[in-house]
């Protein structure tokens, strides 16, 4: 009985791998067909055109090389590219290298080139705010200066590099004046320590005083361009545009 139920799963499982077979063998029969039978008479048999590839062309150009293989250039619409100038052809369809009939329309894509953005305004706000509202719109905060207005309030925007509404390209920078309100005879010592020497040069400048010496050292411990050390004490009372000398870190094989 045993070897009765073995003999018929060797049956069923022959079947199996016979049916297997034939499918393969259909499907490999149906691909040669397509391919040398009805894409053949599809294309007229010899009358085929290859498409060319015309991406990254100016349009002039493209469509005039699919002119020359007998084919027809179609405007199929514009978008942004931030890596093809204005009138470039972004895409194509059909794509290069199908076979296609004569007089075929070929769709194109023209680039219009990279996306611009118009410049929010910033004055009035904050020097935090309007580095989030920039970077909102994806826009990057350029150099900072800092002045003192006995008319507005410390740290709000006074003025920006961009007019409100100026179309600008994808990360483009956007310089800002911030004020520091009136002026005043004596100023506090900020903490630079830690900070690189951009920012600190930055923060030197909002407090009231300005960069002195800046002197450098090698060393293993700091990234290079930190402040390790500062000429006055933090919290110490110096008049308004007292210099503050800086000691920098370098790599040893850094030029300062």
């Amino acid at each position: 009985m045993v070897k009765f139920k073995e003999y018929i799963g060797q049956i069923f499982t022959s079947k199996r791998i016979v049916s297997g077979i034939i499918v393969l063998f259909a499907v490999f029969t149906i691909i040669v067909i397509f391919d040398q039978v009805i894409m053949p008479w599809y294309t007229k048999h010899g009358e085929a055109h290859v498409v060319p590839a015309v991406v990254a062309k100016r349009y002039e150009a493209a469509r005039e090389i699919l002119e020359t293989q007998g084919l027809k250039a179609i405007k199929a619409g514009e978008k942004h590219d931030p890596n093809l100038p204005f009138g470039y052809v972004v895409e194509q369809n059909p794509r290069a290298n199908r076979l296609v009939k004569k007089d075929r329309r070929v769709y194109l894509t023209i680039s219009v080139g990279e996306r611009e953005i118009q410049t929010p305004n910033l004055v009035g706000l904050s020097e935090n705010n309007a580095r989030e509202r920039l970077k909102s719109v994806s826009l990057r905060l350029g150099e900072v200066d800092y002045e003192y207005i006995p008319n507005e309030l410390a740290d709000v925007v006074v003025a920006q590099s961009e007019a409100p509404t100026t179309l600008v390209k994808v990360n483009s920078v956007i310089k800002i004046t911030v004020s520091l309100g009136k002026p005043t005879a004596n100023v506090t010592v900020p903490s630079v320590f830690g900070k690189t020497l951009g920012a600190a040069k930055r923060e030197i400048k909002k407090a009231g005083l300005v960069v002195g010496q800046i002197s450098y050292r090698i060393s293993e411990q700091f990234l290079p361009s930190t402040v390790i050390n500062q000429s006055l004490e933090v919290g110490m009372i110096v008049r308004h545009g007292e210099p503050l000398d800086l000691l920098v870190t370098v790599v040893s094989n850094q030029e300062p």
